[in-house]
C-alpha cells in the first residue's frame, strides 16, 4: 500500500520540475527578445536635394545603384559637386585602370604653331609716333612719308600714288604737338587754339589773297580727351587758282595757366588736313583721324652694363668652392726649349710663311 503513495509522490515532482524548466525557459526568451528587436541596422541616409531648376527623377524609376568599383572619397575632401543640368556625366574609369598622373605645375608650355595666322591687330592701321607722343590711324589711302623737313609738326602724310608716280602737292596732312611753337599753343581754350590754328596754318600754306568762306566749327572726342576743329575755304583773288581748304583740329587737355616754363608739359595734339578745290578735306575723315589720337609714350631703352663697374661683393652665404681633387694629376711641366713669351706691349715678329692665312697670293 505504501509503494503506489511513493509513485504518485515522485510523478507529482516530476511535474513540478517540468513546469518550473519550461517557466525558465520562457522567462528567458522573454528577456531576449527585446534585445534582439533593438539591433537593428542603422538607417540609409536620405539623398541630397536636386539642384534648383533640375529635373527630378522620373516617378517610379529607381536610382541608379552606386558602382562599388569607384573607391571613397579621402576623409576631409568634400564630394564632387553634381554636372549641371543637361550635361552627360563623364563616364567612371573602368575596373583596374590606372589614375591619370597629375599635371606638372612646372612643365614648359607647348610651342606655339609657326603656321598658325597671326592675330589681327587691336587697332589696324595705327602708327607710333615717338617724336610726337603720339598713336593715330592712318586714313585708308594715305601714307607716313618723310617727316625730317616739315616746319612744324611731327608727323607728315601724304596720298597713296601709284608706282613712280609723284604725290599731288595740293593737299597733305600734319599731325603733332600742340606746343609752344605755335602761337596756338597758348591758347588754352580747345575752340580758340584750333581756329587760331587754322589761321596761322592758312597764312603760312596759302600766302595769296583771298577772302575766308564757308567756315565751320565742330566738336572732338578722341577716346575722352575733348577736342574742337574748325574749318574754312579761301576763295582766292585769282581765279585761275582753285579755291584752297583747311581743317585744324585740336584734341587734349591744356596746360594750366601759370604753369612755370620748364614745367609745361604739351598734353595736346593737332592735326592740319590742307586741300583744295581738286583734292578736297573729307572733313568726315578727317574728324575720324583727330579722334584716332592717343598719347604714346616710347619705351625706355635698356641701358648697356658698364664694362668698368666694380664687380658685385661676393654672397657672405655662399657656400665655400668644392677643394682640389688630391687625385687630379699635375699639370705637365713647362718645355724648357719653348721660346720664352714676349712681355705685354712689345711685338711679336710673325713669319708670313708659318701663318697659315698670311701667305702673299701667288
Amino acid at each position: 500500500m505504501d509503494q503506489p503513495d511513493a509513485l504518485i509522490q515522485h510523478r507529482r515532482g516530476i511535474s513540478r520540475s517540468l513546469a518550473t524548466a519550461v517557466l525558465t525557459g520562457a522567462t528567458a526568451v522573454a528577456l531576449a527578445l527585446p534585445s534582439v528587436a533593438h539591433a537593428q541596422p542603422e538607417p540609409t541616409p536620405p539623398p541630397p536635394p536636386p539642384a534648383p531648376g533640375a529635373p527630378g527623377p522620373a516617378p517610379g524609376v529607381p536610382a541608379p545603384p552606386a558602382d562599388p568599383n569607384v573607391p571613397p572619397p579621402p576623409p576631409g575632401v568634400a564630394p564632387a559637386p553634381p554636372p549641371p543640368p543637361g550635361v552627360a556625366p563623364a563616364p567612371p574609369p573602368p575596373p583596374g585602370a590606372p589614375l591619370p598622373p597629375p599635371a606638372d605645375p612646372n612643365a614648359p608650355l607647348p610651342p606655339a604653331d609657326p603656321n598658325a595666322p597671326a592675330p589681327p591687330p587691336a587697332d589696324p592701321g595705327r602708327v607710333e609716333n615717338a617724336a610726337g607722343g603720339l598713336s593715330f590711324v592712318v586714313p585708308a589711302g594715305w601714307q607716313v612719308s618723310d617727316s625730317t623737313q616739315l616746319s612744324y609738326g611731327q608727323a607728315l602724310l601724304t596720298k597713296v600714288t601709284p608706282e613712280g608716280a609723284e604725290p599731288p602737292n595740293d593737299t597733305s596732312i600734319l599731325l603733332g604737338r600742340l606746343d609752344l611753337k605755335l602761337f596756338a599753343g597758348a591758347e588754352t581754350d580747345n575752340t580758340k587754339a584750333a581756329q587760331r590754328l587754322a589761321s596761322d596754318m592758312g597764312e603760312f600754306f596759302m600766302p595769296f589773297p583771298g577772302t575766308r568762306v564757308n567756315q565751320e566749327t565742330v566738336e572732338l572726342d578722341a577716346d575722352g580727351m575733348p577736342g574742337v576743329a574748325s574749318y574754312y575755304e579761301v576763295k582766292f583773288t585769282d581765279t585761275n587758282k582753285p579755291n584752297g581748304q583747311i581743317w585744324a583740329g585740336v584734341v587734349g587737355e591744356a596746360t594750366e595757366p601759370g604753369t612755370p616754363r620748364g614745367q609745361r608739359t604739351p598734353e595736346r595734339w593737332f592735326v592740319v588736313w590742307l586741300g583744295t578745290a581738286n583734292n578736297p578735306v573729307p572733313k568726315e575723315e578727317a574728324v575720324t583721324l583727330a579722334n584716332s589720337i592717343r598719347p604714346y609714350t616710347p619705351p625706355v631703352p635698356a641701358v648697356p652694363a658698364d664694362p668698368n663697374a666694380p664687380l658685385p661683393p661676393p654672397d657672405p652665404n655662399a657656400p665655400p668652392p668644392p677643394p682640389a681633387d688630391p687625385n687630379a694629376p699635375p699639370p705637365p711641366p713647362a718645355d724648357p726649349n719653348a721660346a720664352p713669351r714676349p712681355g705685354v706691349g712689345q711685338p711679336v715678329p710673325v713669319a708670313p710663311e708659318d701663318a697659315p692665312g698670311m701667305l702673299p697670293p701667288a
